[in-house]
């Protein structure tokens, strides 16, 4: 191989080069952007429209369902989901894979403004594209102080906040905007036979600044312009509304209170018990989470040194805390895991191995750094979770490599020559394993939905590392060997002499017994593959200890906003009491709304929730307590908190589940992959009393379910109605619904008539009745209407009133009406799999099921989304293997041999996972795909020694034998690194790190136990499948011309 011979020729040329790789690479980890979690484009368009003031009924029937209806032809739709609720339309267009969300876009804002028939009052609608961008920190100003006071420092804060380096944007939750209110009395105008039209014209004709054109002059051409009204409650009285044949006015003030106040109040915020507002910060997708966090907080002690006693500046849901925490757990378990690699390779080999086999780690791990830097990926948990998958795999090529070079040495070739010889007798066996790693990542490219892009970053990762990896065992590896490794005539540390000899002992008895053993390790398979079907259930994601949590409650429907204000201070003195200071960091109040996540809420005046920050853990690992601190440089790690995250929800729930005023709960947990419930259950029906009969069966049935807790549905009636309905009486007066509807809207909601610029603010003036008369459900019956003849009638002479209710909230699913369930299931008493299944084989065959289906659309639905093409992905995969396997060995059979022993490693993963009591989930699936990359490794490097000793003459028996021999120490060696490289995350992985132990459990116990197999088992295949060979053609021939045998 030409480059093996010029690296050991030109060293200083190698190292130097490396040398600037190690220093680029450095400089790419520097700069890439730290964060959480990755940003997912998920081919999601949403769409929301503000009716204020309108019913859900009302909000699906004039506005949710006419935007609706113009995406009915579009092809690019793989399904729409809406929400009606009061006085926001809410539509979610999931797009098909591959559709050009950008074209769309364009499209969408085309179609939404050529309806045409929305009413008047409906604002317009704001479209946006869905990513997982997770907030970066929120900072809050709280404190007893005036609300102008706070929302004067608030303004001043936020624009400080924008200033900063790398901050995309701060939205403002907590603050109302100043607005001018004229106060009528219909009544008395209608006693001055004043319509409401009059008030509207007289305040747009006097509180707007005219443009007059301009005049020349000598000093140039002077604008003209026309002066409004001064934006004063006292000028805008003096607005006269009609004068009279004696020169008297009627002013506004006459017939209204005219007053500058806060707009009504939507939602309260309140932090640590006080009022507050809260700017929440999302980054640019080059900042890095970390630095911005630093910055906000030192913001924030600036501020609480410079704002009044009466104002507090503190900060929540400090994204960075996890950031750092997560992945200082990650390298600080990467980092005892290369220690343990370094010393294992020292115990078992000598030094100089370790040193130069170790040296391909940071060599590989920052050849995909750059790579990655180049490709504008991000450093985070999934990626840093990729690199943790590799680091025992790019350890074997280089075992291998220089376990061969070292082989040749103890025989007796010079350090230059071994190198050489070493190198190429396993360059194409050590290409084709890479390749066949690389091809066993592929179907992960292949997994759809959220998860597919969410994860798309791993095989990335894995596919740098290994080709770096690669080149470095053959191009720099060879170098440093020739020049650093010497035969060492001393007594080894480790007597691989006498373990190979009875090891060769056991393999020659295996070898006679071949039948024997291979039945014996398919009964074992078959065994394992049983256990695994009907003990360990499969899951998307495991229960992880988390630092936050959201309590969202609902209040009876009757509850005005101040009554669930009223009641979340009452929880928040419970929840203060259940929690002790070493367990609770802050308490955020949301009242009138709750955030799902960063895309989605609920809103509502009887809707209520907390978001817990809680102290951190003390330390539950030697790697937490000490390793870690000195990895992140912080001493102060460690908290003080005992009780886990779970124990305190439990509590919370029971207490909370027992105040007056919490009708329901449910507690939300932001998990290790992409949000979202445990149990989404959707019900589809035409027929509306079936789909509320069949919600709350539904319901009923899973409260019932041991493990499955907070179950919520939609289905609950939502507030009382006052409907009004033209009668005939008003027709036969001329007047239309939307009259009607205009004059009850104008009054009770306000209509904004026109708006004036008041210290640098625009204001809307909003013309609406008085608060004591809108309190009153009485004074609607009474409500004055003036018609244009100037006559005056009452709206309960032209319509009839009843009084109903309708539903909190309408959902629809692609144009059909739709109920929906959440629950929260406990991993440890069940799944999500087998909760779902069992409401399918309960409910889905029930005997008027043809009125109704169900859709699964929590965990379930995921799982489907995300391994769906995935069994295509695999077919081809193990194609692609088998092309490679089959180059190599210029055979069919032999590549069948060594992928027969992939589904072996299957064994030790049931075995774990049974052990450390895990249920398989899709990071056990993750370390499945690298444990197999392993075994095909070193399958085909034993299969193709076995193949050149039979080709240097040797029966097979004895090339079977002294193959084992050769192989079984770089064999033993990748098993026993790879093991100790990924054995923090199976004993200590605790806390943030611990949702990672399935994967590491995958590869660590299956690796343990597919090396006895390739050791024993695999020598015995082959001898099996060379026996049906020679029975099938009594003797070896070729294909004409060709080498290819069968």
């Amino acid at each position: 191989m030409t480059f093996i011979h010029f690296s050991l020729k030109n060293p200083l040329l190698i190292n130097l080069s490396l040398f600037i790789i190690l220093i680029i690479g450095v400089f790419a980890w520097r700069g890439l952007p730290q964060e959480i979690f990755p940003v997912v484009d998920l081919d999601l368009i949403s769409i929301q429209t503000i009716y204020e003031g309108a019913s859900p009924a009302e909000v699906e029937q004039q506005v949710t369902l006419p935007i609706e209806e113009e995406f009915e032809d579009s092809q690019d739709i793989e399904n729409i989901h809406s929400t009606s609720m009061e006085g926001l339309s809410s539509i979610y267009i999931k797009l098909k894979s591959g559709t050009n969300v950008d074209d769309f876009m364009r499209n969408t804002r085309t179609l939404i403004d050529r309806v045409n028939d929305l009413p008047e009052s409906v604002e317009e609608s704001e479209l946006k594209r869905i990513r997982t961008r997770f907030p970066v920190i929120t900072l809050t100003l709280f404190g007893d102080l005036s609300k102008a006071d706070l929302y004067e420092y608030s303004g001043k804060v936020r624009r400080k906040m924008q200033k900063i380096d790398g901050v995309a944007s701060v939205s403002m939750t907590g603050k109302r905007d100043w607005e001018i209110w004229v106060e009528i009395n219909p009544h008395e105008l209608s006693a001055l036979n004043i319509p409401l039209g009059q008030i509207y014209d007289a305040l747009r004709n006097n509180l707007v600044d005219q443009p007059g054109g301009s005049i020349k002059s000598n000093e140039g051409d002077v604008r003209l312009r026309g002066k409004g009204v001064r934006p004063e409650p006292e000028d805008i009285e003096q607005i006269v509304l009609r004068t009279n044949e004696n020169g008297g006015e009627l002013k506004l003030g006459q017939v209204a209170k005219v007053v500058r106040r806060f707009e009504e109040a939507k939602t309260y915020a309140r932090f640590n018990g006080k009022p507050s507002v809260n700017l929440t910060v999302t980054k640019t997708a080059e900042a890095s989470t970390i630095r911005i966090s630093e910055q906000i907080r030192a913001l924030a002690s600036e501020l609480s040194e410079e704002l009044p006693e009466s104002i507090n500046a503190g900060y929540h849901t400090d994204s960075s805390i996890y950031v750092k925490t997560r992945l200082d757990l990650v390298k600080s378990s990467g980092l005892i895991g290369l220690m343990l690699v370094l010393i294992s390779l020292y115990l078992l080999l000598n030094f100089r191995i370790a040193a130069i086999t170790a040296f391909g780690i940071p060599v590989s791990f920052l050849f995909a750094v750059i790579l990655l830097y180049y490709f504008d990926y991000t450093i985070n948990m999934v990626s840093l979770f990729a690199f943790l998958i590799v680091l025992g795999m790019i350890v074997d090529d280089a075992i291998i490599v220089t376990e061969n070079i070292y082989r040749h040495i103890e025989a007796g070739m010079s350090p230059m020559e071994a190198s050489s010889l070493g190198a190429k007798q396993v360059f194409w066996p050590v290409v084709v394993s890479t390749l066949t790693t690389i091809a066993a990542f592929l179907p992960m490219f292949a997994i759809g939905g959220t998860l597919g892009a969410f994860i798309k970053v791993i095989p990335v990762v894995v596919c740098c590392a290994l080709v770096g990896s690669l080149l470095e065992a053959f191009v720099v590896l060879p170098s440093h060997a020739g020049h650093i490794l010497k035969f060492e005539q001393k007594e080894p540390r480790f007597n691989w002499f006498h373990i190979l000899n009875r090891y060769a002992r056991l393999l020659y008895w295996a070898a006679m017994n071949r039948y024997f053993v291979a039945a014996l390790s398919v009964g074992v398979l078959a065994i394992s593959l049983t256990y695994a079907n009907t003990r360990l259930p499969f899951q998307l994601f495991g229960d992880v200890e988390i630092g936050q949590f959201f309590v969202n409650i609902e209040a009876p429907n009757t509850y005005s906003l101040e009554d669930t204000l009223e009641l979340a201070v009452q929880l928040e003195n419970r929840i203060n009491k259940l929690m002790t200071k070493d367990e609770l960091l802050t308490l955020l109040t949301n009242v009138g709304v709750s955030v799902v996540d960063p895309n989605r809420s609920k809103t509502g005046s009887n809707v209520l929730q907390f978001v817990v920050d809680l102290q951190k853990s003390a330390p539950a690992s030697f790697i937490e307590e000490w390793v870690t601190p000195i990895v992140s440089f912080d001493f102060n790690t460690g908290g003080k908190r005992t009780r886990t995250a779970d124990e305190i929800i439990n509590v919370i729930r029971k207490d909370l589940l027992q105040a007056s005023g919490v009708e329901r709960l449910s507690i939300l947990k932001p998990n290790a992959g992409p949000a979202g419930d445990d149990i989404e259950l959707g019900i589809v029906s035409a027929d509306l009393d079936i789909l509320h009969k069949t919600a709350i069966e539904i319901s009923d049935y899973m409260k019932r379910m041991p493990g499955v807790n907070d179950v919520v549905h939609d289905q609950e009636p939502g507030k009382l109605e006052y409907k009004y309905q033209m009668n005939e009486r008003g027709k036969r007066m001329g007047l239309t619904q939307n009259e009607l509807a205009r004059a009850v809207r104008g009054g009770y909601l306000g209509n904004e008539v026109v708006h004036v610029t008041w210290k640098e603010k625009r204001l809307p003036v909003r013309v609406i009745y008085p608060e004591s008369m809108r309190e009153q459900s009485t004074s609607l019956s009474s409500l004055p209407i003036i018609l244009s003849t100037g006559q005056t009638v009452y709206l309960s002479d032209v319509a009839d009133i009843t009084i109903g209710r309708g539903l909190n909230q309408i959902r629809r699913r692609d144009a059909q009406r739709m109920a929906k369930i959440t629950a929260d299931v406990d991993m440890s008493i069940t799944t999500p799999s087998v909760v779902t299944t069992q409401i399918n084989d309960v409910f889905g065959e029930a005997k008027d099921n043809d009125l109704y289906s169900l859709l699964f659309l929590g965990e379930k639905k995921k799982a489907a989304d995300s391994f769906k093409g995935m069994n295509q992905a695999l077919i081809i995969a193990l194609a692609f293997i088998f092309f490679m396997l089959t180059a190599l060995f210029k055979s069919l059979i032999d590549p069948l041999v060594v992928m027969f022993a992939i589904p072996f490693g299957f064994i030790g993963v049931v075995i774990g996972h049974a052990v450390f009591g895990y249920n398989i989930q899709f990071l056990s699936a993750v370390g499945m795909l690298a444990l197999s990359g392993i075994i095909v490794n070193d399958s085909l490097i034993m299969v193709d020694f076995i193949k050149r000793l039979r080709s240097e003459g040797n029966d097979r028996i004895t090339a079977v034998v002294e193959a084992g021999k050769v192989r079984a120490r770089p064999i033993i060696l990748t098993t026993i690194t790879t093991f100790l490289g990924v054995s923090p995350l199976i004993f200590f992985a605790t806390g943030q790190t611990a949702f990672l132990s399935p994967m590491a459990v995958s590869l660590g116990f299956g690796l343990l136990f597919a090396t006895v197999l390739i050791l024993l088992t695999l020598p015995c295949f082959y001898l099996i499948a060379d026996d049906m060979r020679n029975r099938l053609l009594k003797k070896k021939h070729k294909v004409a011309g060709d080498d290819l045998v069968i």
